[in-house]
């Protein structure tokens, strides 16, 4: 497997998930693939990383945390679609037409089973997806999908129209279809207007896959997801949370990581104050109500 992460400030202006961040997002992707990254041949200096970082139009403070990582790095000016065609062409180049390439963007939370899921999706069909996107839910398709389901060793899937521009794909086969994602590319001002973006374009994710399902290939996504957007866009459509539940938990993970940190600087005189409001805040809570308290806490430390 080859994995093409891209990493970007040039971000579509959206709702997030409470405290998620592109840094959180890069270490929950690197704690999740770290046997792909991280094999023996690579810590032996045998091999190089099968992963390229694809930092485009980032500020040097991100450009820092991308390097602390230690892998290989490319840095780019080219907006969005342009960067995803930049990634598309190095996987052509450089991978087998065997290779699994699996295409990543900043802005999603990995479960912890996410390689082995690639690999079983990819005996079903030449496209595979993580993420269960809420869309395919909501009226925009009759509230579901009719669908094949299948099932692996690990997980059942089932077929669909199409997915956002994180998804994996054996090389040959990208190779074959490549001048269709090339194809496909819009204004955000003109096609998208709930997003902002200071890109010019991006690509047309539902356009490329409708075009590849004419072309008979075939797309499934592991049900329920083992990706998750960070994006609440189709939550505040639906007004109800259309979140992975083990998406929030890692993210409450996550925070109270980053709040024992806080709370070791805390001076003596400050921590009885600091145990009130944290307990009035955290108390009782769970799930997503505990990650907005959370949120809420680290806001009020900064």
């Amino acid at each position: 497997m080859k994995i093409y992460y891209r990493i970007s400030d040039n971000s579509y202006d959206k709702q997030k998930i409470p405290g998620v961040t592109k840094d959180i997002c890069l270490r929950n992707f690197l704690k999740t693939f770290k046997d792909v990254i991280f094999s023996k041949e690579v810590m032996d200096g045998e091999e190089k990383p099968p992963v390229t970082i694809i930092a485009d139009r980032c500020s040097e403070e991100t450009l820092k945390i991308v390097k602390e990582t230690g892998l290989p790095m490319v840095e780019t000016d080219l907006g969005n679609a342009a960067s995803m065609h930049y990634a598309l062409d190095l996987a052509a180049a450089e991978c087998r037409d065997e290779e699994l390439a699996y295409f990543v963007e900043d802005d999603y939370l990995h479960l912890g089973n996410a390689p082995i899921l690639l690999r079983e999706g990819m005996l079903h069909s030449e496209y595979i997806t993580l993420y269960d996107h809420p869309d395919k839910y909501t009226n925009m398709y009759n509230m579901g999908e009719t669908s094949q389901v299948v099932r692996t060793n690990s997980t059942h899937w089932r077929y669909t129209v199409s997915t956002c521009m994180t998804f994996a794909v054996k090389v040959g086969t990208l190779k074959e279809d490549i001048e269709i994602f090339k194809k496909h590319r819009a204004d955000v001002s003109d096609d998208a207007p709930l997003m902002k973006s200071k890109d010019g374009d991006h690509p047309m994710d539902h356009a490329i896959f409708t075009e590849l399902k004419e072309k008979g290939r075939r797309l499934t996504v592991c049900i329920p997801g083992a990706a998750c957007h960070t994006d609440l866009t189709f939550s505040g459509l639906a007004n109800r949370l259309l979140i992975e539940p083990w998406a929030i938990e890692t993210m409450v993970l996550e925070l109270q990581e980053c709040l024992s940190d806080v709370e070791n600087r805390i001076k003596e005189e400050d921590k009885d104050r600091f145990a009130d409001i944290k307990g009035s805040l955290l108390n009782g809570k769970e799930g997503w109500d505990l990650l907005m308290g959370l949120h809420a806490l680290l806001n009020m430390c900064e």
